[in-house]
């Protein structure tokens, strides 16, 4: 992450701080509103990446046998062994689901009700949520008011 965001800042690190920060903020300003405008355009309960990512483990899933044992439980059996899938518990015994909240098999189980299952974080309104502030812009350095010059008293702390 910080080779990425090292790479972002490309010549604007040799400016001055000020300058540095201007051009974070305005590029977190340009990021939070691009991804509020592409949130809005989704149909789905779920991001189009979590969508693409169940439809991967639902073509993976499709060699799978399923058996169903009771309340919400299975057996999945495939070419590289069994797994114990417990639907109410947001749980698969590869440990796929538990590491990225997003169920890795079993789509027949769930009779496609899919999002249910995924991680309340991975979902549209979750999306919204993190996107629902924003930074404010801040006019030019040249308008900014004229603050008189701090005198400090020598010798004197406030502790």
């Amino acid at each position: 992450m910080i080779e990425a965001f090292n790479s972002m800042l490309s010549t604007h690190r040799a400016a001055s701080y000020l300058d540095l920060l201007k051009f974070i903020r305005r590029m977190v300003m340009r990021k939070f509103s691009h991804r509020k405008e592409e949130c809005s355009r989704w149909s789905s309960v779920l991001p189009p990446m979590v969508h693409a990512k169940i439809l991967k483990h639902n073509r993976e899933s499709r060699t799978l046998a399923m058996i169903a044992a009771w309340n919400m439980e299975y057996e999945l059996i495939g070419a590289s062994g069994g797994y114990v899938v417990k639907l109410r518990e947001f749980n698969c015994e590869c440990g796929s689901w538990q590491v990225s909240g997003i169920p890795c098999c079993g789509r027949a189980a769930m009779k496609d009700n899919v999002a249910e299952f995924v991680h309340s974080s991975l979902t549209r309104s979750a999306y919204i949520q993190t996107y629902v502030s924003m930074i404010h812009p801040i006019p030019d350095q040249k308008r900014w008011p004229e603050v008189p010059a701090c005198i400090m008293n020598p010798g004197v702390t406030n502790l």
